[in-house]
């Protein structure tokens, strides 16, 4: 206003208050906001301890943060929230006497000038976009390593502190080798009913921060994140006995129902986890009837075959504690084993490098 209103003053006050709005965003983001987003994600403790864990908690009592505290995404919904106060109160799009910039650069009728401030209000959101992601993945990194730490370092570990062991012997077999005649008081497994204390409580710190779309995706990312960890551990190190199937189902459930807290519903991961682990609950004789269905065709839309596929349901099948025996020799196939594979025609995938890639959450989606 101050540079008159005529067409040469309207366009002079159309490039300075540019250049000033300009100068603005930059200096609001470069020299204020991006920082300390920055600072956010480089701050948070991506590494977990290196003690395992402590398995007995008190629900009353705080959960742990897994590294990402809840200041964490305290401060980036007051970030958002002070990136679109500044927008609303300097740009102020269609707020008939405001004054601010919109409205001001509207009067001077310069598209040209009008063209620049968009791209200068749009490159500030978008860096501030990209720096919030980046703190978000950092989040996500984060979450996944202290997953790990408690599930395998806290499920594992002879030190643990807290929860009984389930281990059948002297560190073998994992936590599902669980032998004949052991208690199944405790509902779940002492890490796993750790994490989803620990998760749900991350949940709600999420949710008061992220738009329904962004807590979506955010759940989902780390909703296979935390089936990455789970499924290659099972199918690489655990056997699972007809007792410990018990409890590794429900480890599932509980772990399926802490992945669902967003309401997405892409995951079919875990869907087929529980139909996979039913396979540890069935006796021998069932199995060909679960596998293929009960008409004994292997193209049955009836059986884990065709539902899930025969290469998962093989392997997954592979990891059953009665799947070998122990002989002079050496471990050997049970002789169920042989006639089963054999009346089904198919080879054991488990004779040569289990494909762990093929397993994982992305080819399950």
């Amino acid at each position: 206003l101050m540079f008159g209103t005529g067409k040469k003053g309207g366009e002079t006050t159309a490039r300075v208050i540019t250049a000033i709005y300009n100068q603005m965003c930059n200096s609001y983001g470069k020299a204020y906001l991006y920082p300390i987003v920055e600072a956010l994600g480089a701050r948070l403790a991506k590494s977990p301890p290196n003690t395992p864990p402590p398995l007995q908690f008190d629900e009353n009592d705080a959960a742990h943060d897994m590294g990402v505290p809840a200041q964490f995404w305290v401060s980036l919904e007051y970030i958002h929230s002070a990136a679109k106060q500044f927008d609303r109160e300097l740009w102020a799009e269609n707020r008939a006497g405001s004054a601010r910039v919109w409205e001001t650069l509207i009067g001077t009728g310069s598209s040209a000038s009008m063209s620049t401030a968009k791209v200068s209000r749009l490159k500030f959101f978008a860096e501030l976009e990209t720096r919030g992601e980046d703190a978000i993945v950092a989040a996500l990194d984060t979450l996944t390593n202290h997953i790990r730490w408690i599930l395998v370092t806290g499920g594992e570990s002879v030190s643990a502190i807290g929860g009984a062991r389930f281990f059948s012997n002297s560190g073998s077999g994992g936590p599902y080798a669980i032998p004949i005649g052991h208690s199944l008081e405790q509902p779940n497994s002492p890490a796993v009913k750790l994490l989803t204390f620990c998760l749900r409580a991350q949940f709600v710190n999420v949710h008061a921060a992220l738009t329904q779309q962004s807590l979506s995706a955010f759940w989902t990312a780390l909703s296979k994140r935390l089936y990455d960890v789970f499924v290659p551990r099972l199918l690489q190190h655990y056997s699972v006995t007809t007792v410990g199937a018990v409890i590794l189902s429900r480890d599932v459930e509980s772990l399926r129902s802490v992945a669902m807290l967003s309401g997405a519903n892409n995951h079919t991961h875990w869907d087929n986890l529980r139909e996979l682990v039913t396979l540890y609950m069935t006796p021998p004789i069932a199995l060909k009837s679960m596998l293929v269905g009960p008409d004994g065709d292997p193209n049955s839309a009836k059986g884990l075959f065709r539902r899930v596929g025969r290469y998962s349901s093989l392997v997954f099948m592979s990891r059953r504690a009665d799947y070998r025996v122990k002989t002079a020799q050496g471990p050997r196939k049970s002789p169920w084993v042989v006639e089963l594979l054999d009346d089904l025609g198919v080879q054991d995938p488990a004779d040569g490098a289990i494909k762990m890639g093929f397993f994982a959450a992305e080819q399950k989606t």
